[in-house]
């Protein structure tokens, strides 16, 4: 066999090599992207757990009902922590709403819950006494105003399919 002939195979082989390594390479940089969006939303979830989790303490819990009850009853400094408290919760949902595009197959149906939570959220009378009152104070992303916006205007979505009537004794 001749050099040249042995020249020719030799590329053959390092171009199927480069393409290997190219296969490989977006093979990884998938699975990299993958595994980065499964613990952005580990972290968003621990975000959720950790702002219901809020009210585990009863005398906040009492607090925020009391705000959600009567906004315009909370003295000046409760009126600011139930409304920074909604804000949070505003940040964190919008946010989960903003992104959920990229929402795992396993994770189906959580957009609806969260909306759920959304909506029953802002639609307690203290809950929309507080987002009229904040609404116009540009707090908030545009996008976000129009997801809260569009959210509340469709109200509660089903997430799961209703359960039957219990048989009556």
């Amino acid at each position: 066999m001749e050099l040249s002939h042995i020249a020719d195979w030799a590329d053959i082989l390092a171009a199927l090599g480069v393409m290997g390594s190219m296969v490989f390479l977006a093979y990884e940089l998938h699975q990299t992207r993958r595994q980065s969006e499964l613990s952005n939303w580990r972290d968003l979830l621990q975000t959720l757990v950790d702002y219901k989790a809020l009210t585990n303490d009863l005398a906040f819990a009492a607090f925020i009902d009391r705000g959600h009850q009567d906004f315009g009853a909370l003295s000046a400094a409760e009126q600011r922590s139930f409304g920074m408290y909604l804000e949070q919760g505003v940040h964190i949902y919008g946010n989960f709403l903003k992104h959920n595009d990229s929402l795992p197959r396993k994770l189906e149906g959580l957009d609806d819950a969260v909306a759920n939570y959304f909506v029953e959220m802002l639609t307690t009378a203290g809950g929309a006494a507080w987002w009229a009152d904040t609404r116009g104070l540009g707090h908030f992303m545009p996008s976000t105003y129009r997801i809260v916006d569009d959210i509340l205007v469709r109200g509660r979505r089903p997430t799961a399919p209703a359960r039957p009537a219990a048989p009556s004794p």
